[in-house]
């Protein structure tokens, strides 16, 4: 893999104490073997302990009593990994970016429950999610402002945004439209903030991460959805593959995408998704291809030291071994 790596010039002498910070922090990463033996843990009190006494998540999982709290555990350190980030980067509201996701996590569940009791006189018709507390903004002023339906004293993002969902839905539109709006806005905002580090790494970032949504996206529709949701509300702009040529593709039958595609790097990936579909009726090998694709992009910070990729690496690595770990306890 270093041979992908090597022609990369370092170039922001910013990042170099933050490079120093990442590289110790790397040597606590979770090793393949850990996650052997988690998996083969017979119980998932057994699976806690060993997290009970491996840091750094034994701070965060050390009150952690029932089964059933483990998520709480570990959104607690997702949360700690934000904060910890956050305090040594000499650009800490990029940061926030890469957390952003949770916000618009919280934001879909308080909204649902909203318009829920709306309709049904103040009862929900399913159990709240908990919310998450990694994210960015304060969670008890947001679910405060969603109650209230006044958003005076929320940044001017997420209030333009409020407003324009609570619109639309005063118009009649249906539950569903909440996720598909609040998925367009969340790679909106990433792509409009990200135009504030001009910096090749993070735009093709960006790039992968649409394209994974889209695509994902796009056997929902054709497999589950049927035309029950208009796709141009559900693709994101901004991918390598356009929006455009995904809506042109649509209304042909799903293996069309695998010929559009078939020269891409995403081609062999949506063939077997294709089969495996098919075979077993799931998309497992397509999340596991972008999951892999993605951290193979962030790679490249174990190869420089005068650059943002390091942390941005480390980053993607931490959520991604708190995902694997999520799955384990889940499987317990």
């Amino acid at each position: 893999m270093l041979s992908k790596y090597v022609e990369i010039a370092t170039k922001d002498a910013r990042y170099a104490y933050t490079t120093g910070r990442v590289r110790a922090l790397e040597l606590y990463l979770l090793k393949e073997a850990d996650f052997i033996r988690m998996r083969q843990s017979g119980k998932i009190e057994e699976v806690l302990q060993v997290l009970n006494k491996t840091f750094p998540y034994s701070e965060s999982m050390k009150d952690i009593q029932k089964e059933e709290e483990f998520e709480r555990g570990l959104d607690r350190e997702l949360k700690r990994t934000y904060k910890e980030v956050r305090y040594f980067c000499p650009q800490p509201e990029l940061i926030d970016l890469f957390w952003l996701d949770n916000d618009f996590y919280n934001l879909k569940v308080l909204l649902k429950t909203h318009f829920q009791e709306r309709v049904f006189s103040g009862k929900s018709l399913f159990l709240r999610p908990p919310l998450s507390e990694a994210g960015t903004l304060d969670m008890i002023l947001l679910e405060e402002s969603i109650a209230k339906e006044d958003f005076s004293e929320l940044v001017p993002g997420v209030r333009d945004i409020l407003q324009e969902i609570f619109s639309l839905m005063d118009n009649g539109h249906s539950l569903r439209l909440i996720d598909d709006f609040l998925n367009r806005q969340f790679f909106q905002w990433l792509v409009l903030e990200m135009k504030k580090y001009p910096d090749p790494f993070l735009a093709r970032l960006i790039q992968l991460q649409i394209d994974s949504f889209n695509i994902k996206a796009f056997f929902r529709l054709k497999l589950f959805w049927g035309e029950t949701a208009p796709p141009e509300e559900v693709f994101a702009e901004g991918g390598i593959i356009s929006k455009q040529q995904l809506l042109r593709m649509i209304s042909e039958p799903l293996e069309t995408l695998e010929e559009e595609l078939r020269n891409t790097d995403y081609g062999e990936a949506i063939r077997l998704a294709l089969e495996e579909q098919k075979k077993e009726n799931s998309l497992f090998s397509l999340h596991k291809f972008f999951d892999q694709y993605i951290l193979e992009h962030t790679y490249c910070g174990f190869y420089i030291t005068l650059g943002r990729e390091p942390l941005v690496n480390y980053i993607f690595l931490r959520k991604q071994e708190i995902k694997h770990l999520r799955a384990i306890l889940c499987s317990k």
